[in-house]
């Protein structure tokens, strides 16, 4: 596999699985959700009061969001590729200010259309960062000095594309042998994601919903869930300023804009579905309360009690090879068994290969390959075709001559002995003897193998137990 389209596998892998989101990002929108601004609106601002137990008193949280003259302020679209931007930099490790990038892989990532438009939107979207200046007065939460503090900043520095004319005029992509483009964060946005001021976030859920208000909506929730699973806010206040609707809205207006989305977030499981009288509380006169209660897997509950046998199994499969159990399900649902069961084939004969294209994030891999279908490599086609061929001279010369026993059981047994036989030299040691021979055992294995134990989970077991299992044949052979 060539450098960039590692770069690529890589980048779809981390947005799949271990995807993350900026908590300041999170709590206050950037953008406003109308449908139209005003042609000479170059300034939003979202307040709200907490109590800031630093301080031992209540706080006003400001934001002020100031767009450039020539692009204006940010759009929900715009809130989506900064989204993405964050993907690409926890690709490298958040390492450095500088990221290099390709567009199509971006407009891959938001799952656009690879076409000219979306070229030109991308365009437009990193103009809109560079020009918009935020101000967060007692609004920019300080992870090292734990508190809130002022911050004024541009989201990035500066950022350049390199186009390469495609055909019929349309923009190509950057190719292998091409230069890449690249934007650079402000220092102040940077060092909130070094301090670790993140949140994992399901990318894959993010992009399935269709409404721009449920986005948003989701995002802000998803901070909150962390700390309860239940919360009450002032609908005013969650509507306005948290989510970004237009201050012209009054609470029947508020309540029309937000049970749409509430309904998409209840339809995909994350929501516990409420009564409408429940979810929207009257407190007063044009003043109520919204109630949101997390799902707590209600839904994953329901889809596995849906499941065939077929797609149960093939959900363990996938759960068996470090893919966490929501993003499984979801996989089995959207993909045809074939498909996912061959792309397990690949995946396993290139783990026992130690294929370096897993080194970084197998689970990933797998499920971009299961995404995208990915051709199997030839190497495994050549091999997977003289094991059929042998098993058919085998069947042959079965019929031919059939054994005293079945091959299935012999090799069964074959197994089931040199398992008795590993587990009875360890046990014969003492638990001083055994640790120097787990370490000795460790020391011998492979690069390969001691990232995945390092990583844990079910590859790490998986790996750690084959690196002991071979030590113990080794010295039962007295090799």
């Amino acid at each position: 596999m060539e450098p960039q389209e590692r770069i690529e596998t890589d980048l779809m892998a981390t947005t799949v699985a271990d995807a993350r989101d900026e908590l300041n990002l999170a709590e206050f929108p950037l953008c406003a959700l109308a449908h139209r601004l005003r042609p000479d609106q170059k300034t939003l601002q979202f307040e709200d009061q907490v109590w800031a137990a630093q301080r031992g008193e209540t706080i006003t949280r400001r934001l002020t969001i100031s767009g450039s003259d020539a692009y204006g302020l940010p759009t929900a679209l715009d809130d989506e590729v900064l989204l993405g931007l964050i993907q690409i930099t926890k690709l490298r490790g958040f390492a450095d200010r500088k990221v290099p990038f390709t567009r199509y892989q971006l407009i891959r990532l938001l799952a656009w259309r690879d076409e000219s438009k979306s070229y030109e939107r991308l365009d437009a979207s990193l103009n809109r960062w560079t020009g918009v200046t935020l101000y967060y007065d007692n609004a920019w939460w300080n992870k090292v000095r734990r508190c809130w503090v002022n911050e004024k900043f541009h989201v990035l520095d500066n950022a350049w594309l390199c186009h390469r004319a495609g055909r019929g005029g349309s923009p190509g992509r950057e190719g292998q042998d091409g230069p890449l483009s690249a934007f650079v964060w402000n220092e102040v946005l940077f060092r909130s994601f070094q301090a670790g001021n993140l949140k994992r976030l399901d990318f894959d859920f993010f992009r399935e919903l269709e409404s721009a208000i449920a986005k948003r909506l989701y995002r802000f929730l998803d901070k909150r869930f962390f700390h309860k699973p239940r919360w009450e806010f002032n609908l005013k206040e969650l509507a306005w300023e948290h989510i970004g609707l237009a201050r012209g809205y009054d609470a029947a207006g508020l309540k029309r804009k937000l049970r749409p989305a509430i309904a998409e977030l209840e339809r995909k499981g994350y929501l516990r579905p409420m009564a409408d009288a429940e979810r929207l509380r009257r407190l007063g006169c044009g003043e109520w309360q919204a109630v949101f209660e997390e799902a707590r897997g209600q839904a994953a509950t329901k889809d596995c009690m849906s499941d065939s046998p077929r797609a149960a199994q093939l959900t363990v499969a996938l759960v068996g090879r470090g893919v966490t159990a929501p993003v499984a399900r979801r996989t089995v649902a959207r993909y045809l068994p074939a498909q996912i069961q061959a792309q397990l084939a690949v995946f396993d004969w290139m783990l026992a290969r130690n294929d370096p294209r897993l080194a970084r994030n197998p689970p990933g891999f797998l499920l971009c390959a299961i995404q995208g279908d990915y051709a199997p490599p030839r190497e495994f086609v050549r091999s997977n075709a003289q094991t059929k061929r042998s098993q058919t001279v085998m069947q042959r010369q079965q019929q031919a001559h059939p054994p005293r026993e079945p091959r299935a059981v012999r090799d069964h047994a074959k197994e089931r002995e040199n398992e008795e036989r590993i587990q009875r030299a360890w046990d014969s040691l003492s638990p001083e003897a055994r640790r120097q021979a787990e370490e000795e055992a460790l020391a011998r294995a492979s690069r390969f193998q001691l990232t995945l134990i390092q990583r844990g989970g079910a590859s790490g077991r998986a790996a750690r137990r084959a690196v002991l299992d071979a030590y113990a044949l080794k010295r039962l052979r007295g090799e």
